[in-house]
């Protein structure tokens, strides 16, 4: 199997009507009785901003664990596409996702119930939850349905979420397991390939492709991460040479506007490769939506031969 990793948001969800984030936070407000413009604000204030009316409301009972099951119910009725299946059937062992459905999941034929592969039972974060479809490890970067506490809405969880990734990848994470008892920070113990945990290893270990995410500027953990990234290898602050490449696809037809502008800036100067030969027609319809992410996975699938 090769040895690279995918990193994949909701644009292909986004192939069937109504299965934004969006959405999700709509219904979310019509649920509770309110009115909130989710359009103009990031995703995280927006949720904040919901969540904190509901506190204010007769349902000032309803606990935040109550919400994200809401959420969940909600988001489980996104199911697996043809893209999904297009990307599970690449020769690629790592495939991480800010999605919470369980649609790359639902690809292949489970045997067994599906659960949390990591090495150390998160009950919040993501750090190192997974689960194990045959040989594929399906990571889900912002929580998934089946734990409902997992999912990373707000900022609050951002923000511990960030913490939990800086120890593991920078000063070193606290755990009682004994597997964890002496373990250096990730930068310091490159060089030993079988120690790997975490999807954040990929980001240090292997070649990374991301499409189908916006990658917003609100996503305070991903831009951290390459940042952090690009300071070691250019610092030279790990124990091994940082080599992989990360590149990001970014549709053709959305990459003149000013935002991707400023974006493309940002992405280069933390060392990632911005791709931009597909989806010249991309948004026209969902049809050319489909046609991209075709045309992305045939590019990642010759890149990786």
């Amino acid at each position: 199997m090769s040895n690279y990793a995918l990193l994949v948001g909701n644009g292909i969800n986004n192939l069937a009507d109504g299965n934004s984030w969006f959405d999700v936070l709509q219904s979310l407000g019509q649920k509770y009785g309110i009115t909130i413009d989710t359009n103009n604000k990031p995703f995280p204030l927006a949720y904040e901003e919901i969540y904190f009316n509901i506190l204010k409301t007769q349902y000032s009972n309803r606990t935040e664990n109550t919400i994200k099951h809401f959420i969940a119910d909600k988001i489980q009725t996104i199911t697996s596409n043809d893209i999904h299946h297009q990307i599970m059937a690449l020769d690629c062992p790592n495939i991480m996702t800010t999605n919470y459905d369980l649609a790359f999941e639902t690809c292949l034929p489970v045997l067994a119930e599906i659960k949390n592969n990591g090495i150390i039972k998160e009950q919040k974060y993501n750090v190192f939850r997974h689960h194990l479809i045959h040989d594929k490890r399906i990571w889900h970067v912002h929580g998934a349905i089946n734990i409902a506490n997992s999912i990373t809405l707000g900022y609050e969880h951002y923000s511990g979420y960030l913490q939990a990734m800086r120890n593991y990848t920078a000063t070193g994470s606290s755990y009682s397991k004994e597997a964890f008892k002496d373990l250096k920070p990730l930068i310091r113990r490159l060089s030993a390939p079988g120690d790997e945990f975490s999807w954040i290893d990929n980001f240090f270990r292997r070649n990374v492709y991301i499409f189908g995410l916006t990658l917003d500027f609100v996503e305070i953990d991903l831009w951290w991460l390459l940042t952090y990234r690009e300071r070691c290898r250019l610092l030279k602050k790990s124990d091994k040479e940082i080599t992989n490449q990360i590149v990001y696809y970014l549709p053709a037809g959305l990459a003149e506007n000013e935002k991707s502008t400023a974006k493309i800036a940002l992405l280069e100067s933390v060392g990632v490769t911005v791709n931009m030969q597909f989806g010249q027609h991309f948004k026209r319809s969902k049809d050319d939506e489909k046609d991209y992410y075709v045309a992305v996975i045939a590019d990642i699938r010759q890149a990786e031969k």
